[in-house]
């Protein structure tokens, strides 16, 4: 979870969330840390990247869409900063108990500039091959998620730095990390540690 964003775009983002939305929420590392934060998504281009791979877009819409940042590198940088306004609605009304407000006007404004079409024996929600492509669609999968029967589940990593979040589909419902290998392993290292020298742990 502390790699670089260059590493990250080299190996791809982690999927750990259960909802690519909720993924969404996890491209900020050590969120609960000031000094630490990591913005995984600083460019339009590293934006392209993450929404191939989660499936909001396609490699033909990827390649537009970079020729169109290329050539209007102010709107992609105020599209990338929509999607991290709404990144960060998402997480407060996941896990914050925020308004809602900001996720149903994105929402709202992505079905109003959208229309139905048809895709094989069902039908999705169709827009313009533009810049905010990956913010309409993230948005709809962003209700999409508030609107689930499961959201019981949702839980944030125990690590007190780290912030990400994720639908708990254990069999106990009872998991605490994010990804154990890092925050669950670095955790019990630290609790062991804190007990074998008498340190109350943290």
């Amino acid at each position: 979870m502390a790699e670089s964003v260059e590493t990250i775009e080299r190996r791809g983002f982690p999927q750990i969330a259960g909802d690519p939305a909720l993924d969404l929420v996890n491209t900020v590392s050590w969120r609960l840390n000031a000094e630490r934060r990591v913005e995984q998504l600083p460019r339009y281009t590293t934006l392209i990247r993450w929404s191939l791979q989660f499936g909001f877009i396609d490699e033909t819409d990827a390649a537009a869409l970079r020729e169109q940042a290329a050539a209007d590198p102010q709107t992609a940088g105020r599209e990338i900063g929509r999607v991290i306004e709404l990144r960060e609605a998402l997480y407060r009304a996941a896990y914050e108990g925020g308004p809602t407000d900001s996720v149903a006007r994105e929402n709202a404004v992505a079905l109003t500039e959208g229309h139905l079409e048809r895709l094989g024996d069902g039908w999705r929600w169709a827009f313009p091959l533009d810049l905010s492509l990956p913010r309409r669609r993230i948005a709809l999968a962003a209700v999409d998620l508030l609107t689930r029967d499961d959201l019981g589940l949702l839980r944030q990593c125990s690590d007190a730095d780290c912030g990400w979040v994720f639908l708990d589909s254990s069999p106990r419902h009872n998991r605490r990390w994010c990804i154990a290998s890092d925050c669950g392993n670095r955790n019990r290292v630290r609790e062991h540690y804190e007990r074998t020298r008498g340190v109350p742990a943290s």
